[in-house]
């Protein structure tokens, strides 16, 4: 067997977000044959090129191009080189979304949308709390969903967002969810992540996690020590803490409290 055909594989697996799966496809020499799929379809290449006709019209996708397939959109890839030819695609069932969101176009992803969406794979690969990357998915289906399909659910937004905000403020140090915020500001969580976004740039998720950081600076500052900020403020572990400081901050929280000595 040659080292080609050992390398080849076509694998499924589910999200740890209900509704999502994940299919991981390397060389594999399947027929690509006209078909389609119940599920919205997202993903990019990897490695190697294809051609991707829908109806009357073929889309041309390289390297580090993302791929938007509505559900049930007949379509059929052809790769240049089945032995150059590496994908991840995400199918998410239209029943999460379609209340709000609609798909009905094919398109393709590049520059910051392609690494959006990219971004957002890899953490799923790796990510262990699933509101997090709850609010990273309704993020990238407002972002790549058709205009005008989303209803507001409550008559003030403003003033439910505001509520959402001091909820993440007062509540630093606890487990936040969409699921805590849908009930206490009366929004379904798409309306959370875009009317949250407008005002503060950020997911819901992201802005407590920033602010559990800021914390985290402020704390060290007073000589309080890693492991018990870690404790307090619910980071997985130091090396999570440290992670996020230096995204921060440029610097480690070692290397700041240092620097603070001199």
């Amino acid at each position: 067997m040659s080292c080609i055909e050992q390398d080849r594989y076509m694998e499924f697996s589910r999200s740890i977000i209900e509704g999502v799966e994940i299919k991981r496809c390397r060389n594999n020499p399947h027929a690509y044959k006209p078909h389609v799929h119940k599920e919205l379809s997202l993903g990019y290449i990897v490695e190697g090129s294809t051609g991707l006709t829908m109806n009357d019209r073929t889309i041309h996708y390289e390297s580090g191009d993302g791929v938007i397939i509505p559900p049930l959109m007949t379509h059929r890839c052809a790769p240049n080189d089945i032995n150059h030819w590496v994908y991840v695609m995400l199918f998410i069932d239209p029943g999460y979304y379609s209340d709000v969101v609609s798909f009905s176009q094919a398109k393709k992803l590049t520059g910051n949308q392609a690494r959006q969406l990219i971004g957002f794979i890899e953490q799923l690969l790796i990510e262990k709390i699933p509101d997090t990357l709850e609010n990273i998915l309704i993020e990238l289906l407002l972002e790549f969903g058709e205009k005008g399909t989303i209803e507001t659910a409550a008559a003030n937004t403003s003033d439910s967002v505001q509520t959402i905000h001091d909820y993440i403020v007062n509540h630093a140090k606890d487990d936040i969810t969409l699921d805590k915020l849908q009930q206490i500001s009366g929004l379904n969580k798409f309306s959370i992540i875009r009317n949250f976004k407008k005002l503060y740039i950020t997911t819901p998720a992201a802005y407590h996690l920033q602010y559990r950081v800021a914390e985290a600076k402020r704390l060290l500052s007073k000589g309080a020590d890693v492991f018990d900020i870690c404790e307090e403020l619910r980071f997985y572990d130091q090396a999570h803490l440290i992670r996020e400081f230096k995204k921060m901050y440029g610097i480690t929280p070692g290397t700041y409290i240092e620097q603070l000595k001199r």
